[in-house]
């Protein structure tokens, strides 16, 4: 039996924390960059390629020549890059509960995965090889991935802890709130999946989702939905083979991906106190799968809905995670790495 190494703490939110007072903090900058991406243009449903990026940079980066550490942020379904963290990383860093650091908002308005597909574009391209070399060469990151995070809540939070695994090297910590961790199960398949691809716009959220995973992992473009199941593909061994290496929760596969789970220097995830309408089930599924092969974890039991209190989370997961990333130097390197691809070649 592996030692048990996670740590469950319940967090309870109140006016303790709400008020780390904003009141005369220190206020960092909001800049607003607009990349068009070739990768997000490889869709055929009319997603624009133009992407809307909010890069927050925290107070007196326009006085220095510091480098900073930086936190890639993943909204959940349907949610643009919002403003709603500001006064919280203005209020955490003035009162010194986090480091100074940059953070980097997508946006996903449009409802989307951070999945490669032929049908939805190649949003894991986009963040690995466009966005990340991006930031780095226009700002003073720490580049490197010990100096890099990611988080993500909902669909962004199994992406946030999906994509480390497929590009290691990348980020250096993970943080999680209540993240969607039934992505790729078998057992969580909505009755509801469309048998025509042209139902897709009518399709509620959970299934849409559904629809766009399915489509990233077994895409079938002879098929009328774009895609196969398990159930229903001709090649049943391989296709359940693929939804489980999706199936984070499944304790083989956090087996399979011991590896690039330890390289990790931080995993922090926020669960709900909440059964009910929450990821809770799955999260806690998750961390018995990081127990069984004994990987450190920080688990934050946090009063809530799904959607609840997202800023005081991401507060809690960005004080457990960036200690663990260097914190800059006060003259900043810029050399960085420029694609997955560089990464790969260079090992």
């Amino acid at each position: 039996m592996p030692c048990c190494k996670r740590a469950f703490v319940t967090v309870a939110l109140g006016l303790s924390i709400i008020c780390v007072t904003f009141a005369g903090a220190a206020e960092g900058t909001v800049v607003i960059e607009k990349l068009d991406s070739p990768a997000v243009a490889r869709n055929w449903v009319d997603i624009t390629s133009v992407r809307r990026v909010s890069v927050y940079l925290p107070p007196g980066y326009a006085g220095t020549t510091r480098s900073y550490p930086t936190l890639y942020w993943i909204p959940g379904w349907q949610t643009p890059a919002s403003r709603e963290y500001i006064p919280y990383l203005n209020a955490a860093i003035s009162s010194g509960r986090i480091p100074p650091t940059i953070v980097v908002h997508l946006d996903v308005s449009e409802g989307v995965i951070m999945m490669n597909s032929t049908v939805f574009g190649g949003w894991a391209d986009f963040l690995t090889q466009e966005l990340v070399p991006y930031i780095d060469a226009e700002y003073r990151t720490v580049a490197h991935e010990r100096g890099r995070a990611l988080m993500g809540h909902s669909s962004g939070g199994y992406a946030a802890m999906l994509l480390p695994l497929r590009y290691p090297g990348i980020w250096g910590a993970i943080g999680l709130n209540d993240a969607s961790l039934w992505a790729g199960c078998t057992t969580a398949v909505p009755y509801d999946l469309p048998e025509y691809f042209s139902q897709y716009g009518d399709l509620r959220g959970y299934t849409q989702a559904w629809t766009q995973i399915a489509i990233a992992m077994t895409p079938n473009p002879q098929s009328p939905r774009l895609f196969d199941t398990p159930v229903t593909g001709a090649d049943y061994t391989q296709i359940k083979v693929t939804w489980d290496a999706h199936c984070l929760w499944r304790p083989t596969t956090a087996e399979s991906q011991a590896d690039a789970l330890s390289r990790l220097s931080k995993i922090a995830i926020v669960i709900p106190t909440t059964l009910v309408s929450t990821n809770r089930m799955y999260s806690l599924l998750f961390t018995r799968a990081l127990d069984e092969i004994g990987i450190e974890y920080a688990a934050l039991e946090m009063p809530g809905s799904h959607g609840g209190d997202r800023p005081n989370r991401f507060i809690a997961l960005a004080e457990e995670i960036l200690p663990t990333l260097r914190q800059g130097h006060p003259t900043a390197a810029r050399s960085h790495l420029d694609t997955w691809a560089r990464i790969k070649a260079s090992r």
